[in-house]
């Protein structure tokens, strides 16, 4: 059968309320350290992430005008005919 323990605050005592006390002001250190920390990753990565979206953008402008380049160049997009045979590697493990 569970068993559970009702806590009522009227009957704490001072020991009681001294824990409360401790463990509130816990909680809410803990919380303002991760808002604290959370915000400083913030301040570091969104430069950084920035600087990177602008490097990527940078190369696929320049990947794109590479491509539009080689493409107006003469004999480009022609396509090379060639025969082929295709080779049945597994032939000589058959029986």
């Amino acid at each position: 059968m569970a068993r559970f323990q009702q806590i009522r605050f009227g009957n704490l005592g001072w020991r009681g309320w001294i824990g409360v006390v401790v463990g509130t002001a816990f909680a809410l250190a803990a919380a303002a350290a991760l808002v604290i920390l959370s915000l400083g990753l913030a301040i570091v990565l969104i430069p950084v992430v920035a600087l990177a979206a602008f490097y990527g953008r940078w190369r696929l402008r320049k990947a794109m005008a590479d491509a539009d380049a080689a493409r107006a160049r003469p004999g480009a997009g022609q396509t090379i005919e060639i025969e082929y045979a295709v080779v049945d590697e597994d032939r000589h493990r058959r029986p």
